[in-house]
């Protein structure tokens, strides 16, 4: 799998994502001489451009899935970041893929060479979106408690997919698609039983998960309905995938900028709100 300043390949010790993303925490010391703007600016950069090339990240791990059923973890093993200063001719994107792949050898082994390309819809939907964004990672995190059979907690965290599209930009629908589970997945036209599953989770997320109580021991799975929370999985799926298919029509953030410095200067208070970003 492949973008435009991305790209996903199978190593001798898994699936390797490799980015180019803005270098915006580095350089500040030399420039201001508060050490507490200093400070912020170091960790604000940090965490924006994590947000990028974690963007990244999450197509593949949707991908991943989708295909194989597999949930891989978004942090991995490891991290090598190669920097490329501004000061002398920027290298193509074909010349520094191929430079860290060639650098990645030493710690994850030789790259497949007979690895065939995959195609998925996720390449060009746009995990930028802060609702997309953190949407993959409560689907993605629902699997875990949900191959362990607590059915519970990952109702939860599957309606925790619901709640993060609510972020997404519903002026143009009707009804309150930010605040109504009903009204957002009728916006996603995935119908009434689809609307009615979204509300009966979501009374259950805030009825009895949220607030357990005495009563829920080992086997209170057992009083929910059969393949509820299978059910209840691919409604998020559906919905995830839907929303990322229709952000195109209701775009807030360019997924690939001509210039990184002026897309985060347009979009700093959704950026500032979406890294969850705190002063130190």
């Amino acid at each position: 799998m492949s973008g435009h300043d991305w790209r996903a390949r199978p190593s001798a010790k898994g699936l390797v994502v490799s980015s180019i993303v803005p270098g915006w925490s580095f350089g500040w010391r030399g420039i201001l001489k508060d050490d507490i703007a200093d400070d912020i600016l170091v960790w604000l950069g940090h965490y924006a451009r994590q947000y990028i090339y974690r963007s990244n990240i999450a197509k593949v791990l949707m991908a991943v899935w989708e295909r194989n059923g597999l949930v891989l973890h978004p942090f991995g093993t490891g991290l090598i970041i190669e920097r490329y200063s501004n000061f002398r001719p920027k290298p193509s994107t074909r010349e520094i893929f191929a430079k860290a792949e060639r650098s990645y050898t030493d710690q994850w082994g030789t790259f497949s060479g007979d690895h065939r390309a995959y195609r998925s819809k996720w390449e060009s939907r746009n995990t930028l979106d802060p609702a997309i964004h953190q949407g993959v990672f409560h689907f993605l995190r629902a699997k875990s408690p949900a191959s362990a059979e607590f059915e519970l907690e990952a109702l939860a965290a599957y309606d925790c997919v619901l709640h993060s599209l609510q972020d997404f930009d519903w002026r143009w629908a009707p009804g309150n698609p930010k605040r109504d589970r009903r009204d957002l997945v009728r916006a996603l036209r995935l119908g009434e039983r689809a609307e009615n599953l979204a509300e009966h989770v979501y009374f259950l997320r805030n009825q009895f998960i949220a607030h357990a109580g005495g009563w829920r021991w080992w086997d209170a799975g057992e009083y929910l309905e059969v393949d509820l929370s299978a059910n209840a999985g691919r409604l998020a799926s559906r919905a995830l995938r839907k929303a990322a298919d229709i952000e195109p029509l209701y775009r807030r953030l360019d997924p690939a900028p001509p210039d990184w410095a002026l897309w985060l200067e347009e979009n700093f208070p959704r950026i500032w709100s979406a890294i969850w970003f705190r002063d130190p």
